[in-house]
C-alpha cells in the first residue's frame, strides 16, 4: 500500500482509538467477533459515511495487529474502505489499491476465499473505472464479475447492473449494435427478475442504440412501450427519455410538427425531475433539430443557450462542450470561420484537452482517445477542419491548409483507434457513413496542398477498411494452434446458424425471443474468446490490428511490376476526386458537380443492363457512353493495356464507355480492365495453401422445387466444356452439386466455377447463392475454411448485387468470396443472358490455362464474343456483364503428374532395358 495510505490509519488510529462506540484496541478480537463488528458499523443508520470509513480503518488495524490469517472477514473490510474512499473522498487510486487487495485474497482459491467476495471486488472494480471514464478497464472487470456471479443463480441483480453499465460504455463508444445486445440480454434478466426499475432503463438505452443504428420501427417500438410503462409507474424522468427518443425518430423521419410537440413535453416534463444535466442534453438536442432540419439559428442558438445554462448548473464540462460545438456550427454555415475555430478550441478545453486559443494545430489522437463520447470527438474534429479549409480558401494562408492536413491525419488515427475497440460490424458500419464527409474534406485538403501521398492515404482509408480487417483476422488465425483455430471456426459457424434460424422466424415468436437469448449468450463467449486469444499469442494480436496503408511509392513499385495502372475514384457530395496511378507518374483530378454529375454513372448503367432500352436507345446510350469518357478517363492520359479501377459503391464496366459519339469503338478494345476494393486488398499477400486440384466445377441445371428458380438446361454442358482446359478438375453436376460438396470440397482447387442462378438487391436481404438442395447465405462463405482459391467464377445473375454501405462498397456474393480470403472473382453487375455467359466462360477457361493473366483473359475472352457475332449480341448488355474484381495475376497451375510419372516411368524401364542389354552384350563378348 502506499504511505500515505499508511498514514491515514495511523491518524484515524491515534484520533478515535480511544473513543471508539466499541472497544476494539484493548484487546484481540476473533474473526467472528470482527465480523459482527463490521456489520453493526455497516447497519448503524446514526453513523455519518465519515464515521463508518474511520471505524472501518480501525478494524482493519486490529486484525493486522492480531495478525489472523486473512479471509472473506477481512476482504469485506478492505471492501468497505475503498467504497467509502470513494463515496467521501472522491480517492479512487485508494480505493482501487483496496479493491485489488480483497480480490487478490478472494481470487487466491485459499481456505477463507469468497467467490461471491470476488464478484463484488470486480464490479467495485469496475463501477470505480467507469466513473473514471477508463471504460476499456470497466468493460474487463464488468466481464469478470458477470463470469463469476453466473455461478450464483439468485444474484442476478449484479448481471442486470452489469449489463446497463456495458451497455452505456458500448453507446458511448459508439458501438451501437453491442450495446442493443447487452440491453437485450440484460432485459431477459430483468423479465425473470421482475425489475421493472431496471428494465426501464435497459429500454431506454436499447431504444437509443437502436436509433442510432437506423431502426427506426423497433426504436419507436420500444419507445412507445417506454411511454406506457412510465406513465403506468408515473416515472417523469423515464417518460421524458422515452419522449424525446420518440421525438428523434419523427424528425429522421421529417414529420416535424410532431417533433416540436414532442420535444416540448420533453422539456416540460424533464424540468419536473430537476436533472440540470439531462435538462441541458434536452435543449441540446432540440436547438439540433431547429439547425439541421429546419435551418432555424437564431432557435437553435437560442436552444443552445439554454442547453450552455443548464450545463453550468450542473457544473457538466461535457453538456457545455457539446453545445459550445454546436453553436461553432452555426458559425460554421453563416460563414464565420474564426470563431467556429475559437467554439472547436473552446469545446476541447472544457473536455480538459487544453490548446491555445490561438493554436490551430491539433491535439494528438491520444488525447482524443479520453473523450468518453466519440461522436463529440468526431463534431469538433470535423468541425475544425472544416474552419480551417474554409479559412484557407478564404486567405490563401498555408499555415491553415498544414493545419487542416494534420487534423486529418489525427482524427483518421482516432477513428482507427475507435473502430479496434467496437465489436460489431453493424456499428462499425454506421462509423464508415458517419465519417464519409470527413473523408470528403481530407481528400479535398490534401488535394489544395497539391499532396497526391496524403489524398492516397485518405482515399485508402476511405474504402473497403472493414474488408481488409476481416483479412488480417484470416491471416493472424494463421498463427492459433489447431485446437484454437477450430475453436475459433465453431464458434463462427454456430452464430451463422443461429442467425439463419431467426431470420426465418417473426420477431415477436417465443422461439425467436429463445434463440435471440442463446445468440447473445454465444456471441458474449466468443468475444471472450477472442480476447483471450489476443493476450495468448501476441502474434496473432499484431496481424489482427495491422493497419498498414501502402505508400504511393510501393502501389507505384507494383505497377511496374505488373505493368498496370491503378485509379481512385471518390464521389464526395459535391465533386469527384480522381486520382490516377502509374508505375512513373500520378494525376490528381477534382471535378465540380457541375463539372460532372456522378448520377450519370446510375444512368449509364441502367442502360448497359436494359436489352431493350439499350436496343431503342442506343444513340442516347452512345451519347452519354462518350460524355462519361470524356470526364472521368480521357483526362487522366493513361496507356493503353491493364487498368485497375478502384471506386465505391457505383461499379460501371469500364470496358463499355465510348471513346466516340456514335458507339462503335469501345475502351475494351484498348484497355483490361479489373477492379479493386482498394489498393491495400489488390496488393495484400494471400496465404492461400497449395490447391489440390486446378479446376472444380458447380452446375445444379435443375433445383429443388422448394426453390423456385427454372433449369438451367445447359450449365452441365458448359461446365464440361470449361473444365476441358485444365488438368486434375473435379465437376458436380445435377444434385451432386449440393451445399455439402460445395463446402467440402470447393475450397482445396484453385478455379471454383459455379453455373447456376443467384439473387440480390440493394436492400437488407442477404445475397443468396443457389445449390441444387438448398441456398448458400453471403454470410456463409466465411466458414470456407482457408480455401487454395485463387479465383472463383460466378457465372450467374447479379453477383456483384448487394446494399450498399458507405465507406464499404457493395455487400454481395463477390465480396462475401473476396473476405473469405479469395483475391480474386469475376462476377456479374446485371441479370445476365445464358448462352453469352456460358460463351465468354468457356474462352475465359482457355485462356486462364493458358497461362494468361486474367484481366487480359477476360478481355480477350469478350472481343472473341463480340467477333462472333452479329447485330444485336455486340450490345454491351451482354458482353459488359462480367468483371473481375482482385488481383488479375496469372494463375499458377498444376501440371498433369500422372502424365510426367507416365514419362519417368517409361524412361526409367527404357534406361533399364538398354543397362541389360549392354551387360549381356558384354558377357557374351567376353565368352
Amino acid at each position: 500500500m502506499h504511505n500515505y495510505i499508511n498514514m491515514r490509519i495511523l491518524l484515524f488510529s491515534l484520533a478515535f482509538s480511544c473513543i471508539l462506540s466499541f472497544n476494539v484496541s484493548a484487546q484481540c478480537l476473533t474473526k467472528g467477533e470482527i465480523q459482527s463488528k463490521a456489520s453493526q458499523i455497516e447497519e448503524d443508520e446514526k453513523l455519518n459515511d465519515a464515521k463508518k470509513l474511520e471505524q472501518f480503518y480501525l478494524l482493519k488495524q486490529l486484525w493486522d495487529k492480531c495478525k489472523i490469517q486473512p479471509d472473506s472477514v477481512y476482504s469485506n473490510i478492505l471492501l468497505k474502505i475503498g467504497y467509502y474512499e470513494v463515496r467521501i473522498n472522491r480517492d479512487f487510486d485508494i480505493g482501487i489499491n483496496f479493491t485489488k487487495a480483497s480480490l487478490k485474497i478472494n481470487t487466491s482459491n485459499k481456505p477463507g476465499s469468497s467467490k461471491l467476495l470476488a464478484a463484488k471486488g470486480y464490479f467495485s472494480l469496475a463501477a470505480y473505472y467507469y466513473r473514471m471514464l477508463l471504460y476499456d478497464k470497466a468493460l474487463k472487470y464488468f466481464d469478470s464479475t458477470i463470469s463469476i456471479i453466473n455461478t450464483f443463480p439468485n444474484n442476478t441483480n449484479y448481471t442486470i447492473q452489469c449489463k446497463l453499465y456495458m451497455a452505456y460504455i458500448y453507446f458511448q463508444n459508439g458501438d451501437y449494435q453491442k450495446a442493443v445486445e447487452e440491453s437485450t440480454s440484460g432485459l431477459y434478466s430483468c423479465v425473470n427478475k421482475k425489475d421493472s426499475t431496471r428494465f426501464l432503463e435497459l429500454l431506454t438505452q436499447r431504444s437509443q442504440s437502436l436509433y442510432y443504428e437506423n431502426k427506426l420501427d423497433k426504436s419507436l417500438e420500444d419507445a412507445n412501450l417506454m411511454i406506457s410503462i412510465a406513465q403506468k409507474n408515473k416515472s417523469v424522468y423515464e417518460l421524458a427519455s422515452a419522449l424525446k427518443i420518440k421525438a428523434r425518430i419523427f424528425q429522421k423521419i421529417g414529420n416535424f410538427n410532431v417533433t416540436d410537440s414532442l420535444f416540448k413535453e420533453v422539456i416540460k416534463a424533464r424540468i419536473k425531475t430537476k436533472d440540470f444535466e439531462q435538462i441541458a442534453a434536452d435543449y441540446n438536442d432540440y436547438a439540433n433539430f431547429y439547425l439541421d432540419s429546419l435551418n432555424d439559428h437564431s432557435n437553435a442558438k437560442r436552444y443552445y443557450l439554454e442547453s450552455l445554462a443548464y450545463g453550468k448548473r450542473a457544473e457538466d464540462s461535457f453538456a457545455l462542450a457539446r453545445a459550445t460545438i454546436n453553436i461553432g456550427e452555426i458559425y460554421l454555415e453563416q460563414g464565420n470561420y474564426k470563431e467556429a475555430l475559437k467554439n472547436s478550441t473552446k469545446a476541447l478545453s472544457l473536455l480538459n484537452i487544453p490548446v491555445k486559443q490561438n493554436n490551430i494545430q491539433p491535439p494528438t489522437a491520444q488525447k482524443l482517445d479520453i473523450i468518453s463520447a466519440k461522436e463529440l470527438a468526431l463534431v469538433i474534429m470535423r468541425n475544425r477542419m472544416e474552419a480551417l479549409l474554409q479559412l484557407f480558401s478564404k486567405t490563401k494562408k498555408q499555415e491553415y491548409l498544414s493545419a487542416s492536413v494534420k487534423t486529418a491525419f489525427v482524427t483518421d488515427t482516432f477513428l482507427t483507434n475507435m473502430r479496434h475497440v467496437q465489436t460489431g460490424n453493424q456499428s462499425k458500419l454506421f462509423w464508415r457513413d458517419k465519417t464519409k464527409g470527413f473523408y470528403s474534406n481530407a481528400i479535398k485538403a490534401g488535394f489544395l496542398a497539391n499532396n497526391a501521398d496524403a489524398a492516397f492515404y485518405f482515399m485508402e482509408k476511405s474504402r473497403a477498411v472493414l474488408l481488409n480487417d476481416k483479412l488480417n483476422e484470416l491471416n493472424a488465425a494463421s498463427y492459433l494452434s489447431k485446437a484454437d483455430a477450430a475453436k475459433q471456426e465453431d464458434y463462427e459457424i454456430r452464430i451463422i446458424e443461429l442467425q439463419q434460424k431467426m431470420s426465418a422466424l417473426s420477431d415477436t415468436s417465443k422461439k425467436h425471443e429463445a434463440l435471440q437469448l442463446q445468440l447473445l449468450n454465444i456471441k458474449n463467449d466468443y468475444e471472450q474468446f477472442i480476447k483471450s486469444l489476443e493476450q495468448k499469442y501476441p502474434v496473432y494480436y499484431q496481424y489482427k490490428y495491422a493497419d498498414n496503408v501502402p505508400t504511393l511509392e510501393a502501389i507505384q513499385s507494383y505497377l511496374a511490376k505488373n505493368n498496370q495502372s491503378f485509379v481512385h475514384y471518390f464521389f464526395a457530395d459535391t465533386a469527384t476526386y480522381i486520382l490516377a496511378i502509374t508505375a512513373n507518374k500520378t494525376r490528381f483530378i477534382k471535378l465540380s458537380q457541375q463539372e460532372f454529375n456522378k448520377n450519370d454513372l446510375t444512368n449509364f448503367l441502367q442502360l448497359c443492363s436494359d436489352k431493350k432500352a439499350l436496343n431503342n436507345n442506343y444513340q442516347s446510350f452512345a451519347l452519354l457512353s462518350n460524355s462519361i469518357y470524356k470526364k472521368i478517363f480521357q483526362p487522366l492520359q493513361l496507356p493503353g493495356g491493364r487498368v485497375v479501377i478502384c471506386t465505391e459503391n457505383t461499379v460501371i464496366p469500364f470496358g463499355a464507355l465510348c471513346t466516340d459519339i456514335n458507339g462503335k469503338h469501345f475502351l475494351l478494345n484498348d484497355y483490361s480492365f479489373s477492379y479493386a476494393y482498394s489498393a491495400c486488398f489488390l496488393m495484400k499477400q494471400f496465404n492461400n495453401p497449395p490447391a489440390k486440384g486446378n479446376f472444380i466445377g458447380f452446375a445444379p441445371v435443375s433445383f429443388n422445387k422448394s426453390l423456385g428458380v427454372v433449369d438451367l438446361k445447359n450449365a452441365a454442358n458448359a461446365l464440361n466444356t470449361s473444365a476441358s482446359f485444365y488438368n486434375n478438375d473435379k465437376l458436380f453436376t445435377h444434385t451432386s452439386a449440393s451445399r455439402h460438396n460445395f463446402f467440402s470440397y470447393a475450397p482445396s482447387y484453385s478455379v471454383v466455377s459455379i453455373f447456376s442462378h443467384a439473387y440480390a438487391d440493394t436492400t437488407d436481404n442477404e445475397p443468396v447463392l443457389f445449390m441444387q438442395d438448398s441456398l448458400i447465405h453471403l454470410s456463409e462463405l466465411q466458414t470456407l475454411n482457408n480455401p487454395a482459391t485463387k479465383l472463383v467464377l460466378l457465372s450467374a445473375c447479379q453477383t456483384n448485387v448487394g446494399k450498399k454501405a458507405t465507406g464499404e462498397g457493395i455487400y454481395s456474393l463477390a465480396r462475401g468470396f473476396a473476405s473469405a480470403g479469395i483475391p480474386s472473382v469475376s462476377a456479374t453487375l446485371w441479370k445476365a443472358d445464358e448462352q453469352t455467359i456460358y460463351a465468354i466462360s468457356e474462352k475465359l477457361n482457355q485462356y486462364l490455362s493458358e497461362g494468361m493473366t486474367k484481366d487480359e483473359a477476360l478481355r480477350k475472352a469478350k472481343l472473341d464474343f463480340i467477333q462472333a457475332n452479329s447485330s444485336e449480341k455486340t450490345l454491351p448488355y451482354y458482353w459488359a456483364n462480367m468483371i473481375l474484381i482482385g488481383n488479375a495475376d496469372a494463375i499458377q497451375l498444376q501440371t498433369n503428374r500422372s502424365g510426367v510419372y507416365l514419362w519417368l516411368a517409361a524412361a526409367l524401364l527404357f534406361i533399364l532395358i538398354s543397362g541389360a542389354f549392354i551387360i549381356k552384350k558384354k558377357a557374351l563378348n567376353n565368352l
